[in-house]
């Protein structure tokens, strides 16, 4: 596979999905069960944003022309959200510098997941921009308030994560890559009423 393709890749929901729900179970099984549902909450908003700017592009038109946005990029903004907070939870407890490390090559991640949107043309600068603010805004906002206590950190998602992503990997979904699209475009089209949805440029 193509180096490009290859970092997409890793921004598709059948992978990070699986990671924000690691983080939710590994937060419950630390006793933290508040914070998992304000981790989930804050993962649930950040997806309902992404989805309502597609459907509103895809049913009805509605999207910025001067800046070619047509809808928020999942893959920069789902990157963005997860994969600093996974990393940041799989630093060992006793070192804090490795949780600061973790967190910034999580980021460092999500924005070379978003470069790959612009490599393959998938996105507008613009789409990926706003992708990165809004899972950035997600991440960063939850590491900064880690509540009453501090956030358990520990080798045990990281070991986890590879387990899950190993196995999505061996056990491809056929059309997983498109299906998670075409059915944003059916969601478009039925509630618009529309018999195809708008596209970039016509």
């Amino acid at each position: 596979m193509a180096f490009w393709p290859l970092v997409s890749r890793f921004g598709e929901s059948t992978y990070l999905l699986p990671g924000a729900m690691l983080i939710a179970l590994w937060l419950c099984h630390r006793s933290m069960p508040a914070t998992a549902l304000r981790w989930l909450a804050a993962i649930a908003i950040a997806s309902a944003l992404t989805l309502i700017t597609k459907l509103a592009f895809m049913g009805w038109g509605v999207g910025i022309a001067a800046w070619d946005f047509t809808g928020i990029s999942g893959h920069s903004a789902m990157s963005a959200a997860v994969l600093p907070v996974l990393l940041y939870l799989c630093a060992p407890a006793s070192r804090p510098w490795m949780a600061r490390f973790g967190a910034a090559g999580g980021i460092g991640l999500a924005l070379l997941i978003g470069w790959s949107r612009l490599e393959l043309h998938a996105h507008s600068p613009s789409e990926v921009v706003s992708a990165l603010v809004l899972g950035l805004a997600v991440s960063l906002g939850f590491l900064s308030w880690p509540g009453p206590k501090a956030l358990p950190r520990s080798v045990a998602p990281l070991a986890a994560a590879l387990v899950v992503f190993t196995a999505l990997h061996a056990l491809p979904i056929p059309g997983a890559s498109t299906g998670a699209h075409r059915f944003v475009v059916s969601m478009a089209t039925f509630l618009s009423g529309r018999d195809q949805p708008f596209q970039r440029g016509l």
